[in-house]
């Protein structure tokens, strides 16, 4: 589903209503994306897995096949209105939620100039913020 800017909702008691009563559902399909992709992730000859600590803290770990000791990961955190993203060796970036008027929760990556993410979208862009990484480190 395409969302636009248009769409969006200010910081209002409904939307609030929407992140606290749906934030947890949005974390489980997310890490959910997150197992799905990180299980195809053999297809290019890279490895990852992901561990979860309690009900809203997860790690993620992205290797490559292909180099020894080449890999990375990132430790992620449902913080309330947003999701905390602590990637090894490149700082920290925040996912925070938005909620729209039909109940649906997505997340905006307030580093980037980018539209409002669903689960999937939300998890592959974590992932390929790692793979990135990846490549840069092996040169």
């Amino acid at each position: 589903m395409e969302v636009t800017w248009g769409e969006r909702w200010s910081r209002s008691p409904a939307s609030d209503f929407i992140i606290q009563t749906h934030g947890h559902e949005f974390w489980k399909r997310f890490l959910d994306e997150l197992k799905c992709i990180i299980s195809a992730l053999h297809e290019i000859d890279f490895t990852g897995s992901i561990s979860t600590f309690g009900e809203g803290i997860a790690r993620i770990t992205l290797g490559d096949d292909r180099l020894e000791g080449v890999s990375t990961r990132t430790d992620l955190i449902l913080d309330g209105e947003r999701i905390r993203c602590s990637v090894l060796n490149n700082g920290i970036f925040y996912l925070n939620f938005i909620a729209f008027s039909d109940n649906k929760l997505f997340v905006q990556d307030i580093q980037k100039d980018v539209d409002p993410m669903d689960a999937w979208t939300t998890a592959e862009q974590v992932v390929d913020r790692m793979l990135n990484i990846i490549e840069w480190t092996r040169g």
